[in-house]
């Protein structure tokens, strides 16, 4: 059975939630090496930062948020994306 961690990171226009992101998994990554983590965004990961992640998800199903400031429309779709068999979101 697989586990991981799924991170959802959508940009707004004051805050850059995908280096949020980076920053987690940074964390996660030096107090639990092991860990599968992914993050769901349509913005641009770092080259320097992809090596964080799993996996990389597109947002499916089309952004919901397209003109919202708290991205929040999408959230639902986290489980619908995850990779894991058992998600931590």
């Amino acid at each position: 059975m697989s586990n991981g961690i799924v991170v959802f990171a959508q940009n707004n226009s004051t805050t850059d939630y995908v280096e949020q992101a980076c920053l987690l998994a940074m964390s996660l990554k030096a107090t639990n090496p092991n860990t599968k983590i992914s993050v769901i965004t349509n913005d641009d990961v770092s080259e320097h930062y992809v090596s964080l992640f799993d996996k990389i998800i597109p947002i499916p199903f089309g952004d919901d948020a397209s003109t919202s400031e708290w991205k929040i429309e999408n959230r639902w779709k986290i489980y619908h994306a995850s990779p894991y068999e058992r998600t931590i979101v």
